[in-house]
């Protein structure tokens, strides 16, 4: 199984040309989520109340995971919404990016526009990038046990909004049960970082909407 990230950025991408499904802004609070989600995954970090605990400072040998761990470790005193927000500014959206560039599963290219050029991240294989919303989908079809990683990617789906698209033809009950298995068997530390980065979206949104 690939990193969380990785697999949020796929799933946030259309299966037929690639395209994102959400704004830059909300696919990058995802992804900082996401990366520190992995990080509590790997027992580097602990969330205790509003903030980061670091547990353990070193090298994860991963270079998404290794560079966000260590702005924490020279920061500590950001709260995990600003963590979030941070991350989320365009640090997690490239440290993922270059990760899943390093698998030949994305490419990064220069696009040209009115308002200057910036950078831009496209799966590959289209197909490909819905594989991992297909495989939570299938899996709550079924009422399967998820693994935690899973079952915390079918959290940050609900947090951004991207459930309307990934798990559009799940019927009522099946999304009541996976919504019942977030509650009961997701660990606290990660039922709160979910709470954070869906109330960092709800702010995000509120903010383009004024």
């Amino acid at each position: 199984m690939q990193p969380l990230a990785d697999d949020l950025f796929l799933t946030a991408h259309d299966s037929v040309h690639g395209r994102c499904l959400l704004s830059p802004a909300i696919l990058g609070l995802g992804l900082g989520g996401a990366v520190l989600a992995e990080l509590v995954l790997g027992r580097r970090l602990d969330i205790r109340g509003d903030h980061l605990a670091l547990l353990d400072d070193r090298a994860t040998g991963d270079i998404a995971s290794a560079a966000v761990l260590g702005h924490i470790a020279r920061d500590h005193n950001r709260g995990v919404r600003d963590w979030i927000a941070y991350l989320g500014s365009g640090i997690a959206p490239d440290l993922v990016g270059r990760r899943l560039a390093t698998t030949g599963q994305v490419r990064r290219r220069a696009r040209r526009s009115f308002f200057g050029t910036r950078l831009v991240t496209e799966p590959v294989d289209s197909v490909a990038s819905g594989r991992p919303g297909t495989r939570v989908r299938v899996a709550a079809e079924r009422r399967e046990r998820l693994p935690q990683e899973d079952l915390t990617l079918a959290g940050l789906i609900f947090a951004t909004g991207l459930d309307q698209y990934t798990l559009a033809t799940l019927g009522r009950a099946d999304r009541a049960h996976l919504l019942d298995q977030l509650r009961r068997r997701l660990p606290e530390p990660l039922q709160r970082l979910l709470g954070h980065a869906e109330a960092a979206v709800g702010e995000a949104v509120l903010a383009r909407r004024a």
